[in-house]
């Protein structure tokens, strides 16, 4: 009987882990992507009104939105590592965010401290989510003289979030 309860725990856990990617990130990352590939080329089509050169507009835009891709490949690439090798922090997660929407913060109290990620390598993972804001950011301030402020930022934002949101939906589905 034990085997039996403890097979249960693990898929309620693979269940949840899949729900907390599902609501938490396939769907924001698709609305996001969705509205920052809108913002960041509507930018791009009111400079080309302007008169601005299109080619020049187009090729400085699809660095950015490359460069987005990049980013949230690297980052989907990690999430996607850790929903393989720890399903339980992910459904921790959803375990947490369903209390705490549901107001029983008590409860939250009760179940403890939330679930820590061991892996060889974990120790690099905060200087690279640094380095990737750095990335971000330095991009956005050599592009901004180049398109404007609109396009620089949501363009990266696009790429990055249409990047995570494309390769866990793929993951979800399987």
């Amino acid at each position: 009987m034990p085997k039996f309860i403890t097979v249960k725990k693990a898929e309620q856990e693979h269940q949840q882990a899949v729900r907390y990617l599902k609501n938490s990130l396939v769907q924001s990352s698709a609305l996001i992507g969705l509205i920052s590939l809108i913002l960041g080329y509507g930018g791009v089509v009111y400079l080309i009104i302007k008169g601005r050169p299109m080619v020049e507009l187009l090729t400085h835009s699809l660095v950015l939105l490359g460069a987005g891709l990049a980013l949230g490949l690297f980052q989907a690439a990690y999430q996607h590592y850790l929903y393989k090798s720890h399903p339980d922090y992910f459904a921790d997660r959803m375990r947490r965010t369903e209390l705490r929407l549901s107001g029983q913060i008590k409860k939250i109290k009760k179940i403890g401290d939330p679930v820590a990620v061991e892996h060889a390598g974990r120790w690099a993972v905060p200087y690279l989510y640094f380095l990737g804001w750095a990335v971000f950011i330095f991009l956005v301030v050599i592009y901004i003289p180049k398109l404007n402020v609109l396009s620089a930022v949501f363009l990266l934002l696009a790429g990055f979030h249409n990047a995570r949101f494309f390769y866990l939906k793929r993951l979800i589905k399987k």
